[in-house]
């Protein structure tokens, strides 16, 4: 007969078994700890809906591709510095007349016109800064013992998704912290009219203001009279399934969702400084097309909606780069015809598109307008107003850059012109005489910088209209990430200083190495985004492992919402944090992720908790 425990002993043993459950949920560790996955496999295509699981955590990966590993490295090293990186939210204005989610069934390149977890992404994307919050200590002790405390943030471009204002006021309140009200849609009036609207028609759009009440492809109910079955396929409607066979046939009903995610909410604002750079999405419509275009600028802020219809086959797409689709639909013609059969939608001034000097007056006052205040002066007035790359020493020895990759001549990809170009090449010779370390930031990844469009393919000069080149200076000779004359590639392996380049835009987690000249080189850390799929962030450190190496620590942290969503129903009470795992889980269910990352958003373990050696440029 076996003995009973004291009572002490007793309390020890219960504390330890429940030590699991504490960690089944994300809020407050990182990927070390746990992990989520997919029941099933993430990407699976099977046409079920998977709940998500608690899996075991990631111990850091060594890649020792550009410098060897010392066993005694931990017992010396030091923390240079501790940073977080957030990148690719997409924070969407879901009831938006431009954006064109009736391209979404076309998949290939216009698979992520409309996501299912969209509406949700508000919420997802603050739960995100909550848990860079609640990890402000490194996973990673120093010789001493010690942590370094998360010191800044930056980052990687394609915070809004429709490079609209308010979708820009968004996520800036969800990085400052604050109230955060993500419902589009104002009353009708001599300034801010429905032109052809009937009084029925008015009344109708005034009471769903007044009531906040979601209008767009999310609610069957809202398509055109006459809209074919089929057309509803392609979407997914949480009050009701579709009248035909769906790809989103098994995901669960909660009445009353899009409508719950309408309401305005407090975000809890990073603790740290965070300083920003733009991507695609920042500057172009829906990040593909410049918004130079009246035709653009009309609608953006109008009452017509262009919903899914008999007029439009998304088959006549498919195959189709973006650049492609838009150069289509942003035929005059084209757009008439589809806006003959639109519905409505209230319209709203703050929808309007911005202009590079409004996006940098739109990031505030606070740390330096959140990086755009480091913008230097010559290069300013050169650009007449337009420059948002810049650089900046969070301490000595330490040199930040950030690019602006964004083709302005329209196109998805990325590039840079001449002027930036020569810009960053002077910076780095600065850096190098200085001796500092440098670190690049950008949206693109060096394999997408591949848009040969020159900024003046974007149509009109004037810096302070949206979509237009309004730099003087001439873009050409474009440079590209990985090819031609003087590409960024290139000019990175030529400065020896330069020991990381961080990016999102692939909507992956990976990292490459690069080897440059003498034996130094550096490392390219992409990030996964906050939109779709992990939604996760990375912390990096580097520290100086003081025997003629550096380590570069990145650590993945979900974000903070439950794993477990709330059960099919009714979702007028839903929490902000219930919306936020939904908007996990729904992601992670997406039918067209194999489209837009390849089913890889996670990418493999040696893509996610890593360090990274590599020779320290300063000995």
């Amino acid at each position: 007969m076996g003995r009973s425990l004291p009572i002490a002993a007793a309390a020890v043993a219960l504390l330890l078994t429940a030590t699991p459950a504490a960690l089944a949920e994300p809020e407050g560790h990182t990927t070390l700890d746990e992990t989520i996955h997919v029941q099933g496999g993430y990407g699976a295509g099977d046409g079920g809906y998977h709940p998500l699981e608690r899996g075991a955590g990631d111990r850091h990966v060594v890649r020792t591709t550009l410098a060897k590993a010392s066993r005694k490295r931990a017992q010396r090293r030091r923390s240079l510095a501790f940073f977080g990186q957030i990148t690719d939210p997409q924070v969407a204005d879901e009831m938006s007349p431009a954006r064109v989610e009736l391209l979404d069934p076309a998949a290939g390149a216009s698979s992520a016109s409309w996501r299912p977890q969209e509406a949700l992404g508000v919420f997802a994307f603050d739960e995100v800064v909550r848990n860079l919050n609640a990890n402000p200590a490194s996973p990673t002790r120093q010789g001493n013992g010690r942590r370094a405390r998360l010191g800044f943030a930056i980052t990687t471009g394609d915070l809004p998704d429709n490079s609209q204002r308010n979708e820009t006021r968004w996520f800036v309140s969800i990085l400052d912290g604050g109230r955060v009200d993500p419902f589009s849609g104002a009353p009708i009036s001599a300034s801010n009219p429905c032109p052809g609207a009937t009084p029925e028609q008015i009344a109708k759009m005034t009471d769903d203001v007044a009531q906040r009440r979601y209008t767009g492809v999310q609610d069957y109910a809202d398509y055109p009279a006459g809209t074919p079955a089929e057309r509803q396929a392609g979407f997914w409607d949480p009050e009701r399934p579709a009248a035909v066979a769906s790809p989103y046939g098994a995901f669960p009903r909660y009445p009353g969702l899009i409508d719950r995610a309408q309401q305005p909410f407090t975000a809890a604002g990073l603790d740290v400084p965070w300083y920003s750079s733009r991507g695609n999405h920042g500057g172009l419509v829906q990040g593909n097309a410049p918004a130079s275009a009246a035709l653009f600028r009309t609608i953006v802020t109008g009452c017509l909606k262009v919903f899914p219809s008999s007029g439009f086959d998304p088959a006549s797409v498919a195959g189709l780069s973006g650049t492609e689709v838009f150069a289509r639909i942003g035929n005059p013609d084209f757009v008439a015809g589809l806006l003959g059969g639109a519905g409505q939608t209230p319209p709203d001034p703050e929808r309007a598109f911005v202009s590079k000097p409004e996006y940098r007056q739109l990031q505030g006052t606070a740390d330096r307008r959140h990086g755009f205040g480091f913008t230097a002066a010559a290069e300013l007035r050169a650009s007449d107003g337009t420059a948002l790359y810049y650089s900046f020493a969070p301490r000595k020895g330490l040199r930040f850059i950030s690019i602006d990759t964004v083709a302005e001549g329209g196109g998805a990809e990325g590039n840079l012109d001449d002027p930036q170009f020569r810009w960053l090449r002077t910076e780095l010779r600065k850096a190098s005489r200085r001796g500092e370390l440098v670190v690049v930031y950008s949206h693109h990844t060096l394999d997408t910088m591949t848009n040969p469009t020159p900024d003046e393919e974007a149509g009109c000069t004037d810096p302070n209209e949206a979509g237009c080149d309004g730099d003087p200076r001439r873009s050409t000779p474009i440079h590209l990430g990985t090819s031609g004359k003087g590409s960024l590639l290139g000019l990175l392996r030529a400065n020896r200083h330069v020991v990381a380049l961080v990016n999102g835009h692939t909507h992956h987690n990976r990292v490459r190495a690069y080897r440059g000249r003498g034996g130094y080189g550096f490392w390219e850390i992409n990030t996964a985004a906050h939109i779709d799929f992990p939604q996760q962030s990375r912390q990096i450190e580097i520290m100086d492992n003081r025997d003629g190496t550096l380590s570069i620590f990145g650590t993945i942290l979900d974000q903070a919402s439950p794993i477990e969503p709330p059960p099919p129903g009714p979702a007028a009470g839903f929490t902000e944090r219930q919306l936020g795992s939904l908007a996990r889980t729904l992601a992670a269910n997406d039918p067209q992720t194999r489209d837009v990352t390849g089913g890889g958003g996670p990418g493999s373990r040696a893509d996610r908790n890593v360090e990274l050696l590599v020779r320290d440029p300063r000995r």
